[in-house]
């Protein structure tokens, strides 16, 4: 019984992965891609050098899973919501197999989301651009494209 469930569970995770081929490879070779060539995966620091409400993200995982919190937390607060947001839908959608399209995952996403954008625009106002990942990255595509970009930022906005 418990065999066949989790086999169940496991064709769900497949066959999801077999449906969404495409879309994961291409996200796994851009970010590929971006991070050795540009050492950022982030579109918006890529573009214009700030950090974007998801910077950090992927760094606070990193060390939530390698069992440092507050590390993760430093790299970036809104960690905690999000893996509560991605455990539940993750349980819904592989361990019970109901669809993620509903009223309620849709506010659990947007509460999720409004969270992310306060806790950046906090992050914006106390730490930026001292504290790693809130940073303002040079190396971005308006001051290529426009040096004069880069001197407004670092003596108007950065000081």
């Amino acid at each position: 019984m418990l065999g066949d469930k989790l086999r169940l569970i496991s064709n769900r995770i497949l066959n999801d992965i077999k449906k969404n081929w495409v879309p994961i490879t291409l996200i796994l070779l851009v970010w590929l891609i971006l991070t050795l060539l540009f050492h950022h995966f982030c579109p918006v620091v890529l573009f214009c050098g700030f950090p974007c409400p998801g910077c950090g993200m992927t760094r606070a995982f990193f060390y939530f899973f390698t069992f440092h919190p507050v590390k993760a937390f430093e790299y970036n607060p809104a960690y905690p919501i999000w893996l509560v947001t991605l455990v539940i839908l993750a349980f819904r959608r592989c361990i019970l197999g109901k669809s993620l399209k509903t009223k309620a995952m849709n506010r659990l996403i947007i509460v999720t989301a409004l969270v992310t954008i306060v806790v950046y625009i906090l992050r914006m106002i106390y730490v930026f651009p001292s504290h790693e990942p809130m940073v303002f990255v040079h190396e971005n595509l308006l001051s290529k494209l426009f040096p004069i970009y880069d001197r407004f930022i670092t003596e108007n906005i950065i000081k």
